[in-house]
């Protein structure tokens, strides 16, 4: 006897269940014990009862329904008939095999535990997917972390200088910072028209940080500014929106107070008042204001359909694996019994 893709080759002389209509939906029961060797007498025929809506035969206690059926016809591309003879020599050496203690093989356990858990999810899957459309709810649950994607608003791409100032500091040194900040403006406010008239190098690739001469230019006019002691920083920032996101695929926020005023720039070289914040007082300059991309509304839910039947199977998964856990009991010395537990490496 050879096997192959399931399929059992019998030899002469080996008794073979004889098979039922998926139409007639009869009962087929059949036990090895009743098959007799070669040349020797032939077991009992296999009983005939009606049975229940969708089980096509019944192997002993193992039952053999229309769906198992179907699958093995179209994973194998065989006819209906073909594939039951496959599902039922299944069942029977299933039977057979729990029968001679096959089944007790803890590693056989383990593997079924781990299939019957995956199958689980995937009904979980089905499940989310037909509660039906994404909810406007879970569009903006989504929208929060793919709004860069899927709707951005305009950026201000800066370079600034900021005259470091504790936020307790007292009045006078405020002052004294001030004075040193109106001195940086006054330093590169000829830098701001200088950009006016040198454009922005061209980006390769989205969010690409190019090079801009006008940043050299204006850490250069900073630098030779008397800073009276005070930490001068000068950075040269991806773009912001007036709501103080940065416009970068690792994300990050600019304080409300800085994003405001970069949002009042107009055009590249625009240099901006004084600008009190948390850090400081700063100084900035317009680099350019990058254009809003924004999806249509409905192919907005289209795209992100997958992720939210994700996170509502997701959700199902955490909500009933809580539940379970109600149910699992650990052994107080479990921690020192695990360490005894050989691994192989």
């Amino acid at each position: 006897m050879s096997v192959r893709a399931g399929v059992l080759r019998e030899g002469r002389g080996r008794c073979a269940p004889r098979l039922v209509s998926l139409v007639s939906l009869v009962s087929l029961v059949a036990t090895a014990a009743g098959c007799g060797g070669s040349g020797g007498p032939s077991g009992p025929p296999p009983e005939r009862a009606a049975l229940a809506a969708g089980t096509v035969a019944r192997v002993g206690q193992e039952e053999v329904h229309e769906g198992t059926v179907s699958r093995i016809a179209t994973s194998q591309r065989i006819d209906a008939t073909a594939a039951r003879d496959l599902a039922i020599r299944d069942a029977l050496f299933a039977s057979e095999a729990r029968s001679r203690g096959a089944s007790n093989d803890p590693d056989l356990d383990r593997r079924v535990s781990a299939a019957l858990a995956r199958r689980l999810l995937h009904q979980l899957l089905a499940e989310a997917d037909r509660l039906g459309p994404v909810t406007d709810a879970e569009l903006e649950r989504v929208m929060a972390r793919r709004w860069l994607e899927l709707d951005r608003p305009e950026g201000f791409r800066t370079v600034h200088a900021v005259v470091r100032l504790a936020e307790n500091a007292d009045a006078a040194t405020r002052s004294r910072a001030e004075v040193v900040a109106r001195a940086i403006r006054e330093a590169v406010l000829p830098v701001g028209k200088e950009a006016r008239t040198i454009a922005r190098p061209q980006a390769t690739r989205p969010f690409e940080d190019v090079n801009d001469p006008i940043v050299a230019s204006f850490r250069s006019a900073v630098d030779g500014v008397d800073k009276d002691g005070f930490e001068i920083v000068v950075e040269a920032l991806a773009p912001v929106t007036a709501d103080g996101r940065l416009v970068r695929p690792e994300g990050g926020m600019l304080v409300e107070s800085f994003a405001r005023a970069a949002s009042a720039l107009e055009a590249r070289g625009d240099t901006s008042p004084l600008v009190p914040t948390s850090y400081g007082v700063h100084v900035i300059v317009l680099l350019e204001r990058t254009p809003a991309q924004s999806v249509p509304l409905e192919e907005r839910r289209r795209l992100v359909r997958d992720e939210v039947v994700w996170g509502r199977a997701s959700a199902a998964r955490s909500k009933l694996l809580e539940g379970l856990r109600r149910d699992v009991l650990v052994d107080r010395s479990a921690e020192s019994l695990l360490a005894l537990v050989p691994i192989e490496r």
